[in-house]
């Protein structure tokens, strides 16, 4: 839809319309990284710090924002309040503790972060922001990418750079795991670059606890390594679940019950993982296909509202009333 046609829209109260026809689902939003600018080239899923305040405000307002866990729960029970929604980071990027953590507590809004538990603490990103952050630094101009069916990919500014990287990325989710491991290396290895992963660093356990520590923030698992589930050998879907959920509980003396699936469509998951998390005790398992939740969904591929960083704030109000995608 047309800017101008979304701020009218806006502006002239649908999302007000919208929201009452919409009562009884739960809008689980999604969000990743929070940046005090936007990176550049354009990085889809980190957010200016601006932006979030912006959109948690209007939340503030217009909707009743529960925890999680509470959130899901009363859409178990039928006692979920219209105009709920309810707010989720993946990932547990260091940025949470530094950008995200204190908006949350200046506005008071609870929220749930959902932790890749293996590169915590270390200078290790995760492999979509390893070759966002390659392709962003390279001094390369163009990269081979015939192997993976994508021609030559050139890299000659920000926005070449942008969509090169979204490309691979796309392509590399549908790759078997140690494929992708394989092609993760060869690509970092052939743009030459030696990026500062500071943007993409990942919390610490005492850094997570300290973002937790005042209880707005609960702490769940999100695998160990941020693999495509689907793609996973048995042997390593076991070891992703069962190794995340045992460090949540570990860390924080709290048995998890809810997780998310990284990327988390349709394909990225599969009945494996589900059996998997059956036997560490979850009860909830968040995906990342488009919708609201309501009482029927299937409670381990709840839909989610991602948020990203090329949101307008007029298609932001329109997206969390229900008005469209």
């Amino acid at each position: 839809m047309k800017t101008l046609a979304v701020k009218f829209l806006s502006a002239a109260g649908l999302p007000a319309v919208s929201r009452r026809h919409h009562r009884g689902k739960l809008a689980i939003l999604m969000y990743h990284g929070v940046e005090a600018e936007p990176l550049t080239p354009h990085c889809s899923y980190v957010v200016a710090a601006a932006a979030l305040r912006r959109q948690l405000r209007y939340l503030k307002r217009h909707f009743h924002v529960l925890a999680l866990e509470e959130a899901l729960g009363r859409l178990r029970d039928g006692t979920l309040p219209d105009r709920a929604v309810t707010l989720t980071f993946d990932d547990g990027t260091r940025n949470l503790a530094t950008q995200a953590a204190p908006i949350l507590r200046e506005l008071r809004l609870p929220a749930a972060v959902f932790l890749a538990t293996g590169p915590m603490g270390t200078d290790e990103a995760l492999w979509p922001d390893r070759l966002w952050l390659a392709f962003a630094t390279t001094q390369e101009t163009s990269v081979d990418l015939s192997k993976l069916g994508l021609g030559t990919g050139f890299l000659r500014n920000d926005a070449e750079r942008g969509e090169v990287c979204g490309a691979v990325v796309e392509r590399l989710k549908g790759l078997p795991d140690d494929e992708r491991i394989a092609w993760v290396e060869s690509i970092a290895c052939a743009l030459a670059a030696a990026p500062d992963t500071t943007a993409f660093q990942l919390l610490s356990w005492d850094e997570a606890r300290a973002v937790a520590g005042d209880g707005l923030v609960t702490l769940h698992p999100h695998t160990v390594t941020h693999p495509i589930l689907a793609q996973c050998s048995d042997e390593k879907v076991e070891y992703e679940i069962s190794e995340s959920c045992a460090a949540i509980a570990r860390e924080t003396n709290c048995v998890p019950t809810i997780f998310a699936y990284p990327n988390g469509r349709t394909q990225d998951f599969d009945d494996r993982a589900r059996a998997v998390l059956h036997r560490r005790g979850i009860r909830w398992a968040l995906a990342t296909n488009f919708g609201f939740a309501v009482r029927d969904s299937d409670p381990f591929a709840l839909p989610r509202i991602g948020i990203g960083s090329n949101l307008s704030f007029a298609r932001f109000r329109l997206l969390v009333s229900g008005t469209f995608k």
